[in-house]
């Protein structure tokens, strides 16, 4: 059989993914073809099923996933499999024999990739990271045998729903608002971004293709309407972003959600506290207790990360120590203050959580070096059990995570630091923990923003 030239090798993989090899060459066989089968396309957040059937029982195959970050590197993950009586490997079911993530997980093979140029025995150096192409990327999985490839297909994992509307906020407002596909109103949410001073326009573009329309608020490092710096942000800022997204007819009210990251997180619960326009409240590796800014070179800014009408938040100062030469640790600059301070200081530092009057979400990570993200959101669940708290409130620790929790199943080699800052953890917990955070946070917005 001549199936003809194939002018488009990706668009020819995903539509016939269910061949294999031998079926594409044209090739008789006495069987069926090893082949392996997966949807041609999902949300970067959605798992998806691997599954490889007709190979020999008992015969160990190679399952490799590739892709090619922006910059045009390739990443790359393994694992060698041996396949069931019946001659099939379902990935989610079985942990490899070996390879780059060892326990059964289905979506290993796409956060385990690493740069294909990077040793294997040998950390990566300090800044590597996956940066996906805009808008989506393709990832290619090959099935070998005997060092022969016997089977492939390719998906691909879209960042976004393409139909997502995207808009300029204005009104003295930095950032976007991106809403679903449609006209039917939505819950909504106010994104805070974290220390590193730009908007996580991918997390609103991701939530507004899972139903959830965002604004994603960028609110210091922009001189003009907002500071440039971490230093007395109003907090105003943030309850005049909630009522402007009100204002949307997409976003069904009477509240919106705020959704923070690191130090986004604490003004969420900052803000929160204060609004009766919020309905839920989430925050990723937050603190309860408001901490001194961060100045130019992000060093202390000598003053309170936030203001309120007008007057500094009463703040704890940062530690005065030497981290060292980067990338290095956030930690000693926070660790010895909090043990340092007195219960009348941390009483005037911390956040009045019990004042919010909506659902509160908390992630933590154990092995956070950016700050004890995990002995703060303790000290936050402390404060809203003593006061008896009428919501829903709830934490979820992730061991052996870092700081940089990120979208699920991107590769996450490298993220546990950068050229500047180490963040923790090990790419199979940081996977684990992006991913169920990411998954109990939409559950979580959407049971308390109906």
């Amino acid at each position: 059989m001549d199936v003809g030239p194939v002018p488009d090798r990706r668009a020819y993989l995903r539509a016939v993914g269910s061949l294999g090899l031998a079926s594409l060459a044209g090739c008789a066989a006495d069987g069926p073809d090893p082949a392996v089968t997966l949807p041609s396309s999902a949300l970067t957040d959605g798992p998806v099923r691997i599954v490889v059937e007709n190979l020999d029982p008992g015969a160990p195959v190679t399952l490799r996933a590739s892709a090619r970050a922006r910059d045009g590197e390739e990443w790359a993950s393994h694992a060698a499999f041996e396949p069931n009586a019946d001659g099939v490997v379902a990935v989610p079911a079985r942990a490899p024999l070996d390879g780059t993530y060892d326990r059964a997980d289905a979506m290993g093979p796409f956060w385990s990739m690493r740069p294909t140029d990077a040793p294997a025995d040998r950390p990566l150096s300090p800044g590597t990271r996956f940066t996906p192409p805009q808008g989506a990327y393709d990832v290619t999985l090959a099935v070998e045998r005997d060092g022969e490839t016997v089977a492939e297909a390719m998906t691909t994992r879209l960042l976004s729903d393409p139909d997502v509307e995207s808009r300029p906020i204005g009104d003295g407002l930095v950032g976007r608002f991106f809403a679903p596909p449609g006209d039917d109103p939505v819950p909504g949410v106010v994104h805070l971004h974290g220390a590193g001073g730009r908007a996580h326009l991918a997390t609103g573009r991701l939530l507004a293709s899972r139903g959830i329309a965002t604004l994603t608020l960028r609110y210091f490092g922009d001189p003009g309407p907002i500071p440039n710096t971490l230093a007395e942000v109003p907090v105003e800022y943030v309850e005049r972003a909630v009522s402007r997204l009100l204002e949307y007819d997409r976003v069904a009210g009477p509240a919106v959600g705020l959704f923070g990251f690191s130090r986004g997180g604490s003004l969420a619960l900052l803000a929160a506290s204060r609004s009766d326009a919020v309905g839920a409240v989430v925050g990723w590796v937050p603190s309860g207790l408001v901490w001194e800014g961060l100045g130019y070179g992000r060093g202390p800014a000598g003053t309170s990360a936030w203001s309120a009408d007008g007057d500094p938040v009463p703040y704890l100062e940062l530690a005065e120590v030497d981290p060292g030469p980067p990338p290095a640790p956030a930690l000693p600059y926070y660790e010895p203050a909090l043990n340092d301070a007195t219960e009348a200081e941390l009483d005037a530092a911390a956040i009045a959580v019990e004042d919010a009057g909506a659902p509160v979400y908390l992630v933590s990570a154990a092995d956070d070096r950016r700050w004890p993200s995990t002995a703060f959101c303790d000290r936050v669940m402390s404060r809203l059990d003593a006061a008896d708290y009428a919501h829903e409130y709830r934490h979820d620790g992730h061991p052996g995570a870092g700081h940089y929790l990120r979208l699920p199943y991107l590769p996450t080699p490298g993220i546990s630091r950068d050229r500047y800052n180490v963040y923790g953890g090990t790419p199979a917990a940081n996977a684990r923990a992006s991913a169920s955070a990411w998954s109990e946070t939409l559950a979580f917005l959407r049971t308390a923003l109906v």
